[in-house]
C-alpha cells in the first residue's frame, strides 16, 4: 500500500533523532546575514521575490520548519544529506519545499549558487484556495528536489526569469500573475517529478503524508493521537503502528516534536509575546500546562530556554 516507505524510512528516523535530540529554530542559530533571512520582511510585503547567487541554506546541520514556500533552483554545487541521498540538492536539482516541511541540511559544497522564489505564508494560502495543490504537496514532500534534464532545466530557467522580472514590477496586476506563473511552474515541477520519478510518483500518498497535513492543521487544537487516527480513519492502535513502521517514531513523537519546534520559534523569535501569549496561540488552556509539557519534552522551562543562549 505505502510504496514510497523503503526510501523515506532512513529519512525520517534520521531527522526524528536530531529533532529529538536538538531541535533547533529558525531564530534561534540562523545566519542573520543571509538574503533570504535579511529579506523575510519584504517577502512579507511583496508576497513573491526571487533571491538569486544563494551559497548555502540559512542554517545547516539542525532540523528547522519552513514558513513560506521555497522553490530552490540549483545552478552548481550540493546541499549534502549524508543518510538519504534523494534528498540531496545538486546541480540542475530543482527543490520545492512546502511551508511547514521540516528541513534537515547537514552540509554545502563550496560551489554551491541556488536562486530561491521565495513564496509568502500569506500569499501561499491565497493560491491554495484558487488552485489544487493537494496532490502536488504530497509528491514534493516525498522527494523535494527533482533531478532534471537539460531542457527540462532550461524551461524552468525560463519560468523563473520571467516570475523574477514580474515580481520586480509594480503593475497592479503583479500578484494574479505571478500566482498564474507559480502555478504553471508548479505543474511544470509536478509533472518532471512523474517523469523522472515514475515509480516514487505513481504510489498512494502515505498516511504520514496525511498525519501530517492534519497535524499542521489542528496542532494547536488538538494533542492526542486518537483525534488524528480518527482522521485517518483507522483505530488507534492500527495508526500508530503504521506510522511507526513508515517513520521509525510515534505519532505522539512527532506531534511532540512539531509543537515544540513551534514553541521554540515564538520563544526566541518572538520577545515582543509573553510566554501566557504563546501558550495561548499553541492552544494551552493556561501557562501551566504550557510549562509542563515544554519541560516534560525538553528538561526546561519556557523561560528557562527563552533565557538560554544555547540551542538543546
Amino acid at each position: 500500500m505505502f510504496n514510497d516507505l523503503t526510501d523515506s524510512v532512513c529519512f525520517f528516523r534520521h531527522y526524528v533523532y536530531l529533532c529529538t535530540q536538538k531541535v533547533t529554530t529558525m531564530s534561534a542559530k540562523t545566519n542573520q546575514t543571509h538574503p533570504y533571512i535579511q529579506l523575510l520582511d519584504r517577502i512579507a510585503q511583496r508576497g513573491v521575490i526571487v533571491i538569486d547567487n544563494i551559497p548555502a541554506p540559512p542554517l545547516l546541520g539542525e532540523a528547522y520548519i519552513a514558513n513560506d514556500l521555497l522553490i530552490i533552483v540549483c545552478h552548481s554545487g550540493a546541499i549534502l544529506n549524508d543518510e538519504v541521498p534523494k534528498y540531496q540538492l545538486r546541480t540542475h536539482d530543482v527543490s520545492v519545499l512546502m511551508p511547514e516541511q521540516i528541513m534537515l541540511p547537514m552540509a554545502v559544497t563550496k560551489d554551491l549558487r541556488c536562486t530561491n522564489i521565495a513564496v509568502s505564508r500569506a500569499f501561499y494560502e491565497q493560491l491554495i484556495q484558487r488552485y489544487p495543490y493537494t496532490q502536488k504537496a504530497a509528491v514534493f514532500r516525498r522527494r523535494p528536489p527533482c533531478l532534471l534534464t537539460e531542457e527540462q532545466f532550461t524551461r524552468v530557467l525560463d519560468a523563473v526569469n520571467l516570475i523574477r522580472t514580474i515580481s520586480n514590477a509594480d503593475s497592479p496586476h503583479r500578484l494574479e500573475q505571478l500566482g498564474q506563473l507559480l502555478n504553471i511552474l508548479l505543474c511544470m515541477l509536478y509533472g518532471y517529478h512523474i517523469d523522472n520519478y515514475p515509480d516514487e510518483a505513481a504510489g498512494s500518498e502515505s498516511l504520514f503524508s496525511r498525519f501530517y497535513d492534519y497535524l499542521i492543521e489542528y496542532h494547536r487544537e488538538n494533542r492526542d493521537v486518537a483525534f488524528y487516527a480518527r482522521k485517518c480513519c483507522l483505530s488507534p492502535k492500527h495508526f500508530s503502528a503504521v506510522i511507526r513502521q513508515e517513520t521509525g517514531s510515534t505519532p505522539m513523537e512527532w506531534v511532540t516534536m512539531y509543537v515544540i519546534i513551534q514553541a521554540k520559534s515564538m520563544l526566541k523569535g518572538r520577545k515582543d509575546l509573553t510566554i501566557q501569549q504563546i501558550a495561548h496561540q499553541l492552544g494551552f488552556s493556561e501557562q501551566a500546562s504550557f510549562t509542563r509539557y515544554f519541560k516534560n519534552a525538553t528538561g526546561m522551562t519556557p523561560t528557562e530556554y527563552r533565557g538560554c543562549s544555547c540551542d538543546l
